[in-house]
């Protein structure tokens, strides 16, 4: 019901104005009674009501289509908005009157390339942010991990063993906290703050997690336990992890003392270091019996 009377509100909006529109110009130029200098004041007028309608109609898709932007960042961004429609509608009114703009708008475009070559870092950071809180490509509340070659990572190095065949991606995983206009905020694992310019958010490969992740994990066994029974124990441990929901158990290699054992699991959350260790201790519990 409030969606139909925003669309009539919307469509009664459109149909005064083209009516406006069309008495204007009725009279000033296909009933020629006025005086020509009355001409640019209606002009102007019907250009100021017609500029502000549109603002308006702007404003009320903003806020119908964008409900995901928080209300202060949304304000903000109006506000902007605003402050660039009324210099046009500035500078179109003066032209209805027969001011020459013309050397206004070559000096705004000086300026405006002078600012924009001394604010090109900050500036990148504002466009940036308009284009992430438009499109959407993380929200708040996302677990995410940002891959990006500006801020590198150095990982610590230690003997070849059969974990290194895990991988591990150059990044920085946490929750999403905030996104403005010039900064990204997110809470990492540790529980640190990261603050990212979303101008390198907006270049960097982003990796989403959902309610579901999927998990690997290898557990080496002697030689003195049978494939098959280490196997079917396996298994069982597993299957004791209330949060996974689908598991493979494999061979993954062979060492000189024993072998190695790969479970890939479909776990609950996305956390991949939760439903790591909750499967290890079940498997330790259960290699630990005799």
């Amino acid at each position: 019901m409030i969606m139909k009377e925003g669309l009539l509100r919307l469509y009664l909006t459109f149909i005064t104005l083209a009516l406006v529109l069309a008495a204007i110009y009725a009279i000033t130029y296909i009933v020629p009674v006025v005086p020509v200098k009355i001409y640019r004041i209606f002009d102007a007028v019907v250009l100021v009501i017609a500029l502000y309608m549109v603002l308006r109609i702007l404003f009320y898709l903003f806020d119908r289509w964008l409900t995901s932007i928080d209300p202060h960042t949304r304000t903000t961004l109006k506000f902007m908005i605003s402050v660039v429609w009324y210099g046009i509608m500035g500078i179109a009114v003066a032209a209805a009157f027969g001011i020459d703009v013309s050397s206004v708008i070559l000096g705004s475009a000086f300026i405006s390339i002078v600012l924009g070559l001394a604010a090109q870092t900050v500036l990148s950071n504002i466009i940036a942010g308009i284009a992430i809180l438009i499109s959407e490509p993380i929200k708040v509340g996302d677990r995410i991990t940002l891959a990006t070659w500006q801020f590198g990572n150095v990982f610590p190095t230690y003997p070849p063993k059969f974990f290194s065949q895990d991988m591990l991606i150059n990044g920085y995983t946490g929750t999403v906290k905030t996104i403005k206009f010039m900064y990204t905020t997110m809470i990492d694992d540790e529980g640190a703050v990261v603050v990212v310019p979303n101008s390198i958010v907006i270049q960097s490969l982003v990796r989403l997690y959902s309610e579901t992740i999927n998990t690997t994990v290898r557990y080496q066994i002697g030689l003195d336990v049978n494939v098959q029974d280490a196997l079917k124990r396996v298994s069982e441990a597993v299957d004791r992890c209330k949060d996974v929901l689908q598991k493979e158990v494999l061979i993954d290699e062979t060492t000189t003392t024993g072998y190695v054992i790969r479970i890939i699991a479909k776990c609950r959350g996305n956390r991949q270091d939760v439903c790591r260790s909750n499967i290890l201790r079940e498997l330790i519990e259960e290699f630990s019996r005799k």
